[in-house]
């Protein structure tokens, strides 16, 4: 069954990254998880054990200071060497992770600045591993309150990191990945009270508790963990990452994930919790499942949206007209015709047979109604109560009909007859016409 789910699941991220790629997420809302969390509060750690490839850059202060996204392929192969590449570096393939971090500090101090700049301009890293599962995840700049001194950082780096996290959780098809470290007081994170406020039936957020191993000696995270403080829906992920000193010392990930396993197993209160409340992979594993579930439920959503937004262009397109012809030849047929259809427009025009899609629009009257609407006014002033018919006897009509009828029916004239009668009198308004 978990082979089936991560087969569908595959594919369903593999159709939303296409989309993505061809620019609809400018358009349309796709499926996403964002991670979310204050500075320091563990988030890099957390993809890194999720992904299992130390990659991301560490340091003090802001270290994320464009958004990432990350691309995970889940290789079935369990030897093939993990490698990533990077969008902006269309081609490159890379197979040492210590370049993926070098790299992403590169292509972060070209955009952002070697001053510590934070921008709002996403670095896509496409990453396949038999050790990471199918995701795609984006890593976002912690939420800071304060700026580093000597840096591009604003007095509003808080306003600005918030702006930033705000617009792209706020979107109601991105999953929330909150994470809020257990040595602090969880009602006061910023991270999850934002969380709250845009998802405040917690539908679509996940905690992830981290720095469980380093809480003060007698407390312990269980409260946390089980949701008895802040309750969410998709409820909390405990896990433990690795120290600062770990790092240091270059403890791989999935060392820390065996060590991971052996702390809650063997202590005395997390060893009593639910076993999938606990741990990098209940965290990948519930992330997935959620995940697929998202995607499974707005998918009929996007492709709707998506055939209407292809009507829409259709329709605008089709409004454009063909398209330029290439060769001199048929530009110069397109030239005739463009002035062949406008000379017949304009004298539908005045005959009163065309309207424009504008003129129907303000239910106006042609050109032609117009120009006889000014001869109207113009003989009524200059001729008075003047009548076609009044120098006609009816013995004369009797005439005109007669010499008309021809293969004529019998009872229908011919215009002919109309013709013949109003020539003589057609004279008279020439010369008001001319002046």
């Amino acid at each position: 069954e978990g082979g089936s789910l991560f087969n569908k699941l595959r594919k369903l991220i593999t159709v939303v990254d296409e989309l993505r790629d061809v620019g609809l997420q400018q358009y349309i809302n796709l499926p996403r998880i964002a991670v979310l969390g204050t500075q320091s509060a563990g988030k890099s750690s957390v993809l890194e054990s999720i992904v299992g490839i130390d990659f991301l850059p560490r340091g003090s202060g802001v270290v994320t200071r464009r958004p990432a996204e990350l691309r995970l392929v889940h290789e079935a192969d369990e030897n093939m060497k993990p490698w990533a590449e990077f969008a902006e570096l269309k081609g490159e393939k890379f197979t040492d992770f210590d370049k993926v971090r070098e790299m992403i500090d590169v292509l972060t101090d070209k955009i952002a600045g070697k001053k510590k700049g934070i921008v709002d301009k996403p670095i896509v890293i496409t990453i396949h591993s038999h050790t990471c599962p199918d995701l795609t995840v984006i890593d976002l700049p912690g939420i800071t309150r304060i700026p580093l001194q000597g840096t591009d950082q604003g007095k509003d780096i808080e306003k600005v990191t918030k702006k930033m996290a705000l617009r792209y959780v706020k979107d109601p098809r991105t999953i929330i990945l909150c994470v809020i470290p257990a040595n602090q007081d969880m009602t006061t994170s910023d991270a999850l009270q934002m969380a709250r406020d845009l998802d405040p039936k917690g539908v679509r957020t996940l905690g992830v508790i981290t720095k469980i191993d380093i809480m003060d000696r007698g407390t312990n995270a269980k409260r946390m963990i089980m949701g008895q403080e802040v309750p969410l829906r998709l409820g909390y992920v405990g896990v433990k990452n690795r120290s600062q000193q770990d790092i240091n010392d270059k403890m791989r990930v999935h060392k820390a994930i065996t060590d991971e396993k052996l702390f809650f197993s063997s202590h005395p209160i997390y060893s009593t919790l639910p076993q999938d409340s606990l741990g990098t992979h209940s965290l990948t594993k519930k992330l997935t499942k959620v995940l697929f579930t998202h995607i499974k439920n707005y998918l009929p959503q996007i492709v709707k949206e998506i055939n209407i937004k292809r009507r829409d262009v259709d329709e605008e397109l089709r409004n454009l007209g063909p398209p330029l012809p290439s060769s001199a030849t048929e530009k110069m047929q397109l030239l005739w015709n463009m002035i062949t259809e406008f000379c017949q427009n304009y004298k539908n025009t005045i005959a009163g047979r065309y309207i424009s899609t504008s003129e129907k629009a303000t239910k106006g009257v042609s050109g032609g109604a117009r120009i006889k609407h000014y001869y109207y006014k113009l003989y009524k002033e200059f001729i008075g109560n003047y009548s076609a018919t009044a120098n006609y006897s009816d013995v004369d009509m009797e005439r005109a009909i007669k010499i008309h009828e021809g293969y004529s029916m019998p009872g229908f004239p011919s215009v002919d007859v109309f013709i013949y009668l109003l020539q003589p009198q057609l004279t008279q308004l020439r010369e008001p016409a001319m002046e």
